[in-house]
């Protein structure tokens, strides 16, 4: 069974946002780990919202404007926040189409 994207994400809390991206990224680990996967490092693409509906439901990226980084969506900054990029994937770092997209939602500007 595959890895299964929940809903978006959305408060204006950064801890609980944390909190939910930690233990969804820990249930990822967990999800890799008992299939036998090795542990991936994550990433966060960053796009607008219409951008980040269609990419979650297609599975993949390379057809949207985005901005990968690391920097958590818990405190994005606010040049890319107020640009638009206030949406965000998180998504194993070294994977191609169709990605597992671990975790979605709204950004909070820091």
């Amino acid at each position: 069974m595959g890895w299964k994207t929940g809903n978006p994400l959305e408060t204006d809390n950064a801890g609980i946002l944390s909190l939910v991206l930690r233990t969804v990224s820990d249930a990822y680990a967990t999800h890799r780990r008992v299939r036998g996967l090795s542990a991936v490092s994550l990433s966060f693409a960053y796009m607008k919202e219409v951008d980040a509906r269609s990419a979650v439901a297609a599975r993949d990226i390379s057809g949207v404007v985005c901005l990968v980084r690391t920097d958590s969506p818990t405190a994005l900054s606010r040049a890319i926040f107020d640009d638009g990029l206030n949406w965000f994937i998180v998504f194993p770092s070294n994977s191609s189409s169709p990605i597992d997209v671990v975790a979605w939602g709204r950004a909070i500007k820091e």
